[in-house]
């Protein structure tokens, strides 16, 4: 059985959830350039720190509330205030268009809160026109009302590439949801028709098998017989899903047949695909050599995660062994372990167990960058085509740029250095987006996509009028961030971060030999990382539906083989071998006890009965013949399972439970000698009653559960009065 393991927090809640983080640190973060630009200012009036107080409690509000998950309409109204305020500041002046001063910082705010509260697209044209608007109170004047709408043309561009962006994160993510719901929905009868399918080939095919390996173990029918319930328990075509490693363990271990205990530490983390196939197939190769080899049928595995490693162990405490661990063990474990990049060490004590330690360990390089070729997988799973999804948000945002720079033309500001700047960050856009279309993008197009933009801001920004460099004028930084945009749909944001750092570096090197103001430098420096890292975030959301959505597609539901192997349980190891060797003269003798143990997995199905399972197979192979004739399902069994394992010493030739699920019954013939009656009495749960006659002895009570009578009796004895209930 392989499968994911499907989240239980709704999906589309969990993406919505990381948006409004996203948002809410943008806004906080552009408040902090604002607070600081109000520092250097030379002097302060009691208007102007009112109007100042008010920008930082409005939008310092409405950005807390969005990293907690809250944002709605009274945030957007919050930040429209603040815009509002922000203007005001400048009363009678004309700020230069996009400079760190300008009220520009402030339209971004409530344009990005639309976006988190679900706004319709009307709602940001209107805050444009808005501060449009305001531009023209505050400055009164031609150069205000164009420095408005060159801002405003800017920003309300962004803002619709943001819309798209998030647009196609939300409808990746309900993709993602309604898929996991169908896939819940298929799983479920998957497994449920997987799990008639089982108890009909346990019932028809292996149960009489084990009948005719213990009546007839060299006849020809019985060897081909046995051959069919063997290849029905052990045939199976497993397919690796994209689930993560924990997860993938998990199914490993539930479709092992053995009572396996799981301890996952640390937080998942990303493991390549070969690697996580090698260690989840050596997990199952070493669950194989318990069920085979150790005599047992209990083992621990613990998976520890770390960032950047792991490390697996799976114990037992069976017979181990004192020599060099066989062929399956080198080859399936530590063989294909190590031909992954991992380690594997095998240690074993006879008498004790044995260990397998499995570890990986990711390159520093690879660990540092954040590199995992399922990056690449994960993208293509969410849009399909990443190239050109990509190319669909930058292509919105370069419509901005232009228009912005179309707009400081008509102003009188040509900027023909700017230009063919943008034409080769587009040529390397439209290259980097047709590359990831085809495949995996080549580490010489990395290095493109982090040294042509630093090139062509070092070219071209000198060009730029000094007073025009803090502001509006200097579009070709942010056009520059474009490259990393498109390749954060395939690679980690640490190192879409790590091919900014030569803009950034070009950027102020060309503002320190400018004599940029201090005032304008966070804003210069701050903008690149900021905006593409904001884009990273949500490309990251679309990418981790893509997860769930390529784990969906590589998973495959419950089989028959997988669902009849556990609902045997501990038993299958020892029908595996009995199959295997139907003329043996060993096995056929203990034949028939085994097919009527594994009648009883039939009738009494899961873990919750696997003690009494044990019970009635050990007496079975104590030479008592057991019947067994429940007229109802048991919930649990716990008492009933203790009442059995007293039998075990009085040796019975005859025990017939029978009964429902509030009383049962146990027949036990021939009586129990006198000698005996007072050990059996003592030993018995205390809420069962023997009955002593010279044919036979009766055994009544309810098969419940001895921790819940444990409760049970403790409650009421502390009410006042109270007192155990009599004896049957």
């Amino acid at each position: 059985m392989e499968r994911s393991t499907l989240p239980t927090r709704d999906f589309a809640a969990s993406v919505e959830r990381g948006l409004h983080i996203a948002i809410g640190v943008v806004i906080l973060a552009k408040t902090s350039v604002f607070a600081s630009a109000l520092t250097a200012r030379a002097s302060y009036d009691a208007r102007d720190v009112l109007l100042s107080v008010l920008v930082l409690v409005c939008v310092g509000t409405a950005g807390v509330r969005c990293v907690l998950g809250r944002p709605g309409r009274v945030d957007v109204l919050l930040c429209t205030v603040a815009m509002t305020a922000g203007a005001l500041l400048h009363q009678g002046t004309t700020p230069l268009a996009g400079a760190a001063d300008s009220p520009i910082i402030h339209l971004v705010e409530p344009m990005l809160l639309v976006v988190a509260a679900r706004l319709p697209v009307r709602t940001v044209l209107a805050i444009a026109g808005l501060y449009v608007a305001l531009r023209w109170e505050t400055g009164r004047s031609a150069a205000a009302l164009f420095h408005g709408f060159q801002e405003a043309v800017f920003i309300t561009g962004s803002a619709l590439a943001v819309f798209a962006l998030v647009g196609l994160m939300r409808r990746t993510s309900a993709r993602a949801e309604e898929a996991l719901r169908a896939e819940g929905a298929r799983q479920a009868a998957e497994d449920s028709r997987a799990e008639v399918e089982a108890t009909a080939f346990v019932h028809d095919d292996l149960v009489p098998a084990l009948l005719s390996v213990a009546s007839l173990p060299r006849a020809e029918p019985t060897s081909a017989a046995a051959a069919a319930a063997l290849d029905g328990l052990t045939a199976q075509a497993p397919t690796w899903s994209r689930a993560h490693l924990a997860d993938q363990v998990r199914t490993v271990a539930d479709s092992s047949g053995l009572d396996v205990l799981l301890v996952v530490r640390g937080r998942r983390t990303a493991v390549p695909e070969d690697v996580r196939d090698a260690l989840v197939g050596a997990v199952r190769e070493a669950l194989r050599n318990v069920a085979r080899h150790s005599g047992g049928h209990r083992a621990t595995i613990t998976v520890v995660q770390r960032p950047g490693r792991v490390s697996i162990t799976v114990e037992d405490d069976g017979v181990g062994f004192a020599v060099t661990p066989g062929v399956g063990l080198r080859v399936a474990v530590t063989g294909r372990v190590e031909a992954a990049g991992g380690t594997a060490v095998v240690e074993s004590t006879p008498g004790v167990g044995t260990v397998v330690t499995l570890a990986w360990r990711a390159r520093r390089l690879h660990r540092l960058l954040g590199l995992s070729p399922d990056t690449d997988t994960f993208a293509r799973a969410a849009v399909g085509r990443p190239g050109r999804a990509a190319l669909q948000m930058c292509g919105t945002l370069a419509g901005t740029y232009v228009a912005s720079s179309v707009l400081l033309a008509i102003d009188g500001t040509p900027q023909v250095g700017s230009w063919l700047g943008a034409a080769v960050v587009m040529a390397l856009v439209l290259l980097i987006a047709a590359r990831m279309d085809r495949g995996p993008v080549p580490a010489w197009l990395l290095v493109a996509g982090a040294v042509v933009p630093a090139l062509v801001l070092a070219a071209a920004l000198p060009a730029v009028p000094e007073e025009s460099l803090g502001g509006l004028g200097s579009w070709l930084i942010e056009m520059s961030a474009l490259p990393a945009m498109v390749l954060a749909w395939v690679l980690s944001r640490r190192l879409v971060l790590l091919l900014l750092v030569p803009s950034v570096v070009a950027v102020a090197v060309v503002a320190v030999q400018a004599d940029v103001a201090t005032a304008d430098l966070p804003h210069l420096l701050v903008v690149l990382p900021l905006n593409t890292l904001f884009v990273a975030v949500v490309i990251g959301v679309c990418r981790r539906a893509g997860l769930v959505l390529a784990g969906i597609g590589a998973s495959s539901g419950t089989d028959r083989g997988s669902a009849a192997r556990s609902l045997l349980g501990p038993l299958l190891p020892e029908v595996e071998r009995t199959l295997a060797r139907p003329t043996c003269t060993e096995t056929a003798a203990g034949a028939a006890v085994l097919a009527h143990s594994v009648r009883d997995c039939l009738y009494l199905p899961g873990p919750t009965h696997l003690a009494l399972r044990e019970e009635l197979h050990q007496l079975r192979r104590g030479g008592a013949q057991v019947v067994v004739t429940l007229h109802q399902d048991l919930a649990t069994s716990a008492t009933l399972a203790s009442a059995l394992a007293v039998l075990r010493g009085v040796s019975p030739v005859r025990v017939t439970l029978s009964g429902t699920a509030l009383q049962t019954s146990l027949v036990v013939v021939p009586a129990v000698p006198d000698a005996a009656a007072g050990t059996l009495t003592s030993a018995l749960p205390r809420t069962w009653v023997a009955t002593f006659d010279p044919d036979a002895t009766l055994l009544t009570g309810p098969p419940g559960d001895l921790e819940a009578e444990a409760v049970g009796a403790s409650r009421a004895l502390s009410r006042p009065g109270g007192r155990l209930p009599a004896p049957g």
